[in-house]
């Protein structure tokens, strides 16, 4: 009788315990969402690209603000589309200069010509 008393107990301080590590893994680790999708989403013009250049140079505090823009899209505080003008502000505000590619483009007749290679040309 007193073994099968010990085994009932110990059985239910492991349930307790199962219980418990259970209560802290949904704790530790709410719903997984994308936060990333739900700002692409909304992105338009060069936002794609704005995003990609501070992900590469700033990648710890791009993911802290791709995830409070997809919270307040969630939370419908900031609504329409983001386009990239937008965006660049939002970093350069929060103190992170995004050095983003830029290039001169020549168009002539319906073709686009680099300035490098008008300026080659020229040289010839």
């Amino acid at each position: 009788m007193a073994e099968d008393d010990l085994e009932l107990i110990k059985r239910r301080k492991l349930l307790e315990l199962e219980k418990r590590l259970l209560a802290k893994k949904v704790e530790a680790s709410p719903e997984t969402i994308d936060y990333d999708s739900i700002v692409r989403a909304r992105l338009v013009g060069r936002g794609e690209e704005v995003l990609a250049a501070a992900e590469r140079q700033f990648p710890s505090e791009t993911r802290r603000i791709v995830r409070a823009l997809a919270e307040a899209i969630k939370s419908k505080r900031l609504r329409g589309p983001i386009d990239g003008g937008a965006l660049y502000e939002l970093f350069l505000a929060l103190g992170m200069r995004i050095r983003l590619e830029t290039k001169i483009v020549y168009e002539k007749k319906g073709e686009e010509k680099s300035i490098s290679e008008v300026l080659k040309e020229g040289l010839e």
